[in-house]
């Protein structure tokens, strides 16, 4: 588990058909995170703003494509409150 705090720079939906999430943008003191907010977190992070400061506790779940091959760090909410 990590922990985060910054500014919201960008929240995107990118739900697809019933795997609903947002990816949010924080900006800390050392650098940028996307953040995925997944089921109950999509709605918590629906109520957030650009601008607003938060703390995000967030777990690993990396994951290899089976198609291509690739690699992607996911780093999903486990909680997210505004400070």
């Amino acid at each position: 588990m990590g922990v985060l705090t910054g500014k919201i720079t960008e929240i995107i939906d990118m739900s697809q058909g019933v795997h609903i999430k947002n990816e949010i943008t924080i900006k800390t003191n050392s650098g940028i995170a996307y953040i995925e907010c997944r089921g109950p977190f999509k709605r918590l992070s629906d109520e957030m703003k650009i601008g607003d400061e938060v703390i995000v506790e967030h777990g690993y779940n990396g994951r290899v494509s089976k198609n291509s091959g690739t690699k992607h760090n996911n780093l999903p909410a486990i909680s997210i409150k505004k400070i």
